[in-house]
């Protein structure tokens, strides 16, 4: 061995040096980047040589550049980010149209059918008053404003999430398509022994984004590639999304939107209908935040709906039959005191030929002066067979009592998906996030065994010129 191989090994120790320090440059750089894995330099010994007889070492080399990755975190973060994605849409859903149920901070619908009804116990007591006579029409009008407006406003937060399922599957799709790129370039990169670490990182992340949309499952493959896939879980049958550098794609077509999966060999899946007895996801919180967002628009929120029409055709119904039974002021029979054909929260109205003199509060045609019509109309508020086996009230705040329950349920369960996510986190910080601490120290360590391979070649030189200068 001569002076010629002390060379070669100081510039092999300053190359790999120089290696880890960029590396370690590169993590402090990215301590803040989302999704990034921290990375180290493995070294080992260069081959070594034989001189003598005797094996001599030729140096260092950088073995590879790995990064800090656990494979079954990841899908532990995947599959936690579909089910908060779930959770999340569907409490934000919950609480917006929350308010409209609330009988604390405003007169909602519930406080307007006791009051209409109350208004007929008023008017029992003076049947031929104008002022309460006036009083029953305005309090049925409050009350089927009332109606419009819940029936409104779901119907618009129907409208919103029907509004919100497009740019969702567009940015499924955005991120379908990324992963399969990045595919791509992992697997083009690591062919010729390139470093792709980073590519990696940023795909690992694309995947949670993508999960936090639409419940995937993933499989890495020896090349590099992820394949993502969605599993019908009524027929088990997989559609694979991305296949290395190839995808399938999201689709939404119709109104209201009917979404389906196609695959990269462009099979297509059936509708992904949470209305089905079999549905795609037999889990709901497996199917993220579209699944979420398709369960509210065609299951949850109608079915809100639904009872508050069949409240509306309950009270058109037996308040109609009783006013027929009456008399008015002239003694004429009642007739419809809603529209008959008003039987939903958005149709209810009063009937057109209702007024003043034709409220029909008398039980006699003979006496203008008798009350039993009203006292019956009143009546009708505690009657507990209008409604099943609950009065309209009753009935009413098993509503707004189930609807307060559901917000307050996936409240608690956001706290609780935000928490294993915090730990989840925190544990792939621990393992593969960037300590500036450690950093700093292989800094400097690195910095050190750059100097000393710097101080070899040095100490190479000058035994070098010692030589020449006896040759001469």
């Amino acid at each position: 061995m001569g002076i010629s191989a002390a060379f070669e090994i100081g510039k092999s120790g300053l190359k790999l040096f120089q290696v880890a320090a960029e590396v370690t440059s590169e993590n402090i750089a990215n301590v803040n980047t989302p999704g990034y894995s921290r990375q180290r330099v493995l070294f080992e010994t260069a081959p070594p040589t034989t001189h003598n007889g005797f094996p001599l070492g030729t140096g260092v080399r950088v073995q590879v550049v790995e990064r800090y990755y656990d494979s079954l975190l990841q899908k532990q973060l995947v599959n936690a980010t579909a089910t908060s994605g779930y959770n999340s849409t569907k409490s934000e859903v919950l609480q917006q149209i929350e308010p409209v149920f609330n009988e604390i901070a405003q007169e909602g619908l519930g406080t307007s059918i006791t009051k209409f009804f109350n208004s007929w116990q008023d008017l029992s007591l003076n049947p031929t008053g104008q002022a309460e006579r006036q009083a029953v029409l305005s309090r049925a009008q409050i009350m089927t404003d009332q109606f419009h407006y819940v029936s409104r406003t779901l119907s618009d937060a129907v409208t919103q999430l029907e509004e919100s399922v497009t740019p969702q599957v567009n940015e499924i799709n955005r991120l379908v398509e990324q992963i399969a790129l990045l595919n791509g370039n992992i697997k083009n990169t690591e062919l010729v022994s390139g470093n792709a670490n980073e590519m990696r990182d940023q795909r690992d992340y694309m995947i949670r984004q993508l999960s936090e949309q639409l419940g995937v499952k993933f499989t890495e493959n020896d090349d590099g590639t992820t394949d993502i896939y969605v599993t019908n879980d009524a027929t088990g049958t997989q559609y694979d999304l991305v296949n290395g550098t190839q995808f399938g794609s999201v689709n939404a077509a119709g109104s209201p939107a009917v979404v389906t999966v196609t695959d990269y060999l462009g099979t297509t899946s059936p509708a992904l209908d949470p209305t089905s007895a079999t549905p795609f996801y037999s889990s709901d919180t497996a199917g993220g935040a579209l699944w979420a967002t398709l369960k509210m628009r065609d299951v949850t929120i109608p079915s809100y709906l639904a009872q508050v029409d069949a409240l509306a055709a309950g009270i058109v119904t037996e308040v109609n039959t009783q006013h027929g039974l009456g008399f008015d002021l002239a003694g004429a029979g009642g007739g419809d005191f809603f529209a008959a054909a008003g039987t939903t929260a958005a149709s209810i109205g009063l009937d057109p030929a209702i007024t003043v003199a034709t409220i029909a509060a008398s039980g006699s045609a003979t006496s203008t002066g008798d009350n039993s019509n009203a006292v019956a109309m009143a009546q009708l508020l505690n009657d507990t067979t209008t409604m099943g086996t609950a009065t309209f009230s009753n009935y009413y705040n098993s509503l707004v009592a189930q609807v307060g329950l559901d917000v307050q349920t996936a409240k608690t369960v956001v706290t609780q998906d935000a928490a294993f996510m915090k730990q989840l986190t925190t544990l792939r910080d621990s393992q593969s996030g960037v300590s500036l601490d450690e950093e700093l120290a292989n800094l400097i360590q690195y910095q050190r065994s750059y100097q000393a391979s710097a101080k070899l070649i040095t100490t190479a030189t000058e035994m070098m010129d010692v030589v020449i200068n006896m040759m001469q």
